[in-house]
């Protein structure tokens, strides 16, 4: 029983963890994607 809860708590702490990455790498990217749409902006021909 204990192996149980210990695979468990395991299973919980690695997504738990994934979550995490995958929030700081969602919040990289959309800042990336703003800096992009920003310098587009700023050289747009149409002007």
């Amino acid at each position: 029983m204990i192996f149980l809860t210990v695979v468990v708590v395991l299973l919980w702490l690695l997504v738990g963890g994934y979550l995490v990455y995958m929030l700081t790498r969602q919040r990289a990217l959309e800042r990336e994607l703003q800096s992009l749409q920003e310098r587009l902006e700023e050289e747009d021909p149409r002007e």
